[in-house]
């Protein structure tokens, strides 16, 4: 049984964990992908505020060794379900079940973080030029 298990972990997800841990809660982060969302193809972020001038990949990097040093448990698969399980008899709070290829995950609250994607155009060569005149914006 978790306190919390956050589905995505792009920054707003990586936040999560690293607030709940340091409240002293058992956290799971699930990432189908990779740590850091859409921000790792930040070149630079300025708007961050106390870091200035960084990479995206530098402050994924950050995120993740002070979630790494909070005993934060990331696990790499997608989610694909989740489900109220009912109130505990012994504790009478709410407990879900969240379900990836590897099983299932019992847990007292859940955060949604999924992100989002870029919307594409379709245009031939479209993913060839991304970072060569073809670029997406985070605003």
């Amino acid at each position: 049984m978790k306190d919390l298990v956050i589905v995505g972990g792009g920054p707003a997800g990586l936040t999560a964990a690293i607030y709940a841990a340091r409240a002293g809660k058992s956290v799971k982060v699930y990432e189908k992908e990779n740590l850091g969302g859409q921000i790792l193809f930040s070149p630079m972020v300025d708007n961050y505020p106390g870091i200035p001038h960084v990479s995206g990949q530098k402050f994924v990097e950050k995120l993740t060794q002070q979630v790494d040093e909070l005993g934060v448990e990331i696990v790499f698969e997608e989610v694909t379900g989740i489900a109220n399980v009912g109130v505990n008899a012994d504790t009478g709070k709410e407990e879900y079940l969240v379900t990836s290829e590897s099983g299932d995950q019992r847990c007292r609250a859940i955060v949604l973080a999924t992100g989002v994607a870029h919307r594409k155009l379709g245009l031939e060569g479209e993913e060839d030029l991304v970072g060569c005149g073809v670029s997406y914006c985070a605003v």
